[in-house]
C-alpha cells in the first residue's frame, strides 16, 4: 500500500507539527532517530508506514506546500484549494518558503597604492687617471672593503650530497584499488563458471554417449532376436509345406513300369 489517505496523511502532520517533534527535528542526519519515532507514533494511531515512506511524503508535502505558498503570495489570495494547507503552513511555515535573497556586499575599495621607496642616493664619482697614484686606503673609502673569496664556501659536491640527502626518490609501489580487487574476483568467478559448466558439459555428453550406446545395443539385440524368430518360422513353413506335397502325391498312384512284348 503506497497511497496515503487523507485521515493518515492528517495523523502525519499533526505529529510533525507537535512542539516535543518540532524541537527536535535540526535539517541533519540526526533527523533519522526522530524519523524513527515518528513511525512508531504513527503505528500507535493505526498508520503502519514504514521510515522512508514518512521521509518521502513530509519531502512531497513540503514541496506541494512551498508551491501553493508561492502561489498565493503572488496573487495575493487569502484561500488556497488544498486541503492540507493550514496544517502544512503550522509546520513548515516558519521555514522560508521560496529561496532566501541574497544581499548583495558592498564592494570593497581597493586599497591606496602605497609610496615607492625612496630611491638610494647616487653613488659618487671618483675619476681616476690611467696613471694616477691610488692608495688602497682612499679605494676602500669610495668602494667599501673588498672581502676575500673563500673556496670553501660554496662547493657543488658538498651542495648536491646535501639536496640527496634532504631529498629521496620515493619508491613506486602500485596501489591495488577496490576497482582492480572486485575486477580479479570477477574474473576469478567467472573462470570457476566456465570449469563448472565445461565439467557438467562433459558429464552430460558422457551420459548422453552411454544412453546411445546402451539404445544401440538394444536395437542390435532386438534385430538378432527378429532375424532368428524369422528363420524359425521360414524353417516351420518350409517343413509344413513338405509334408503337404507328400500328402498330396501319396493320393494319387504311382505309375506302373511298361510291359514287355
Amino acid at each position: 500500500m503506497h497511497n496515503w489517505q487523507e485521515n493518515e496523511i492528517k495523523e502525519l502532520l499533526t505529529i510533525r507539527g507537535s512542539e516535543a517533534i518540532r524541537n527536535q527535528i535540526t535539517g541533519t542526519v540526526k533527523d533519522s532517530v526522530v524519523y524513527n519515532r515518528m513511525t512508531k507514533l504513527l503505528a500507535e494511531r493505526g498508520v503502519y508506514r514504514s521510515h522512508m515512506q514518512v521521509i518521502s511524503k513530509l519531502k512531497a508535502l513540503r514541496k506541494q506546500y512551498t508551491k501553493y505558498h508561492q502561489q498565493k503570495t503572488r496573487c495575493g489570495s487569502d484561500r488556497v484549494d488544498w486541503p492540507f494547507y493550514e496544517q502544512c503552513h503550522r509546520v513548515f511555515g516558519n521555514a522560508s518558503a521560496g529561496n532566501p535573497v541574497k544581499r548583495q556586499r558592498s564592494p570593497t575599495p581597493p586599497p591606496a597604492p602605497s609610496p615607492p621607496p625612496p630611491s638610494p642616493p647616487p653613488p659618487e664619482e671618483v675619476v681616476v687617471g690611467l696613471w694616477d697614484d691610488v692608495d688602497d686606503k682612499e679605494i676602500n673609502k669610495h668602494l667599501g672593503p673588498v672581502e676575500a673569496e673563500d673556496d670553501d664556501e660554496y662547493s657543488p659536491s658538498e651542495q648536491l650530497q646535501s639536496i640527496n640527502a634532504t631529498y629521496t626518490v620515493p619508491s613506486k609501489k602500485k596501489k591495488t584499488t577496490v576497482m582492480e580487487q572486485v575486477s580479479t574476483l570477477v574474473s576469478a568467478t567467472v573462470a570457476q563458471l566456465r570449469e563448472m559448466d565445461a565439467s557438467m558439459q562433459a558429464q552430460e555428453d558422457a551420459r548422453l554417449q552411454r544412453l546411445m550406446d546402451h539404445e544401440k545395443e538394444m536395437q542390435n539385440n532386438l534385430m538378432s532376436q527378429l532375424v532368428a524368430m524369422h528363420e524359425r518360422i521360414s524353417q516351420q513353413n518350409h517343413e509344413k509345406h513338405l509334408e503337404l506335397v507328400d500328402r498330396i502325391l501319396s493320393r494319387f498312384p504311382s505309375p506302373s513300369a511298361p510291359s514287355g512284348p
